[in-house]
């Protein structure tokens, strides 16, 4: 099993890349924006959420293909294109560079995991899972986003008693 060891990074302010266009990316861009993160998606093509965050101002899209150079400026960086080819390329830059990257496929590229993560207040809870569990994964941060505020608020009463 592939244990990996949580780490919280402050991305408030910090650039993160995102290489890609599809379903993965804007999972990844919408929690980087969670976090506070400036977000720069480049891909041919971006899904209409993509879209929809460009519109709002909330990402900068540059619409292209990915060019040796791209991760330059990150923090952090997620390949998350179609082409595992192109991914092992960013993974290779972000490397050598010594920029954390996550890696949609082939993931063993990557030095981290994108967790599920469930804000409530000042409190993040964070998990990961092997993708063949992802549904269930998804079954859990629903549930905790639905059930955490009320724990939560219990937990900080108990605390203060």
């Amino acid at each position: 099993m592939d244990i990996r060891f949580p780490l919280f990074l402050d991305l408030t302010d910090n650039n993160c890349t995102v290489i890609g266009g599809g379903d993965y990316a804007s999972l990844c861009a919408d929690m980087f924006l969670r976090f506070g993160a400036k977000v720069t998606v480049i891909s041919p093509h971006i899904t209409p959420r993509l879209r929809e965050l460009e519109e709002q101002k909330r990402i900068r899209y540059i619409p292209r293909k990915f060019f040796r150079g791209d991760c330059a400026n990150a923090y952090l960086c997620v390949a998350a294109t179609d082409s595992e080819t192109v991914n092992i390329a960013v993974s290779v830059e972000c490397k050598s560079r010594g920029i954390p990257v996550n890696v949609k496929a082939p993931a063993a590229y990557g030095t981290f995991r994108m967790p599920s993560a469930v804000l409530c207040d000042d409190l993040v809870l964070a998990a990961y899972s092997e993708p063949k569990n992802r549904d269930a994964l998804d079954n859990l941060r629903a549930y905790m986003e639905t059930e955490l505020p009320s724990v939560w608020q219990q937990a900080k009463d108990t605390a203060e008693q």
